[in-house]
């Protein structure tokens, strides 16, 4: 289980996966690099820490929920989840990484907040397979298709972000909502969304082979209807983690 969650979570983190792919080496030249750079802020085990920088307390506060009601979920960060009959609440850190120094980080950062062209997607998704095929994790047959199908869920359309003043040292709001932070050596994602729930696709006379294609076309549909929200949601909640550090 542990696997797939992984899997899922940082297939649905592209265009950031293949900048992860790739941190550990950029880390060390960029460490070198900085010849005047100062002790990190942080230290390595603030990746660990994500439940305890983003409390349920901080999330019932941001946007008036029970904090006893929240849902919490330890996956690569902390994500929170809660609803009643008519909104739904999700907000989450993930990919928090500690750096060698601000440098380092600052390198990663550009790279995983570059807008990309619909073309450079796919160039990403193809170096991405083969990442797969040559992973060690993926020790079977069976890991290797899987992955492989989640990576093909993934739509190679353009990726854009826009600058967000105020937060750290550096902030990016992708398209989608989530907001890409730097805090010195210091590099996370924030998600967030409060608002209605998703409509239900109409499936009547739908026979199995339009479930998944109308269930995937659904999902993109709200996901764009609520991508300004998002985008609100993620920039509040990613100021009062900041804050909170």
């Amino acid at each position: 289980m542990k696997f797939h969650l992984q899997l899922i979570i940082l297939t649905l983190l592209v265009p950031g996966l293949a900048a992860c792919h790739d941190s550990g080496e950029d880390d060390n030249q960029n460490a070198s690099q900085a010849s005047q750079s100062t002790a990190a802020l942080f230290d390595r085990d603030m990746s660990k820490r994500g439940c305890e920088i983003l409390t349920a307390d901080l999330v019932s506060a941001t946007f008036d929920v029970p904090a006893d009601a929240l849902k919490q979920m330890k996956i690569m960060g902390c994500r929170y989840e809660w609803s009643n009959d008519e909104q739904t609440l999700t907000a989450g850190i993930t990919m928090l990484r500690a750096y060698k120094s601000e440098a380092a980080a600052a390198g990663w950062f550009a790279n995983a907040t570059r807008n990309r062209t619909a073309k450079e997607m796919q160039q990403e998704m193809d170096k991405i397979s083969g990442q797969l095929d040559e992973s060690e994790q993926l020790d079977t047959e069976l890991k290797k298709s899987t992955a492989k199908n989640l990576l093909a869920m993934v739509e190679n359309k353009a990726v854009n972000f826009e600058d967000v003043e105020g937060i750290g040292d550096e902030a990016r709001v992708r398209d989608s909502g989530t907001v890409y932070v730097r805090v010195d050596n210091l590099t996370f994602m924030v998600t967030a969304y409060k608002g209605s729930k998703m409509p239900k696709p109409d499936m009547q006379g739908v026979d199995l082979k339009q479930l998944v294609a109308i269930t995937k076309e659904n999902a993109a549909r709200w996901a764009i209807e609520t991508a300004p929200q998002r985008k609100n949601d993620g920039i509040r909640l990613a100021r009062v983690i900041v804050d909170n550090l």
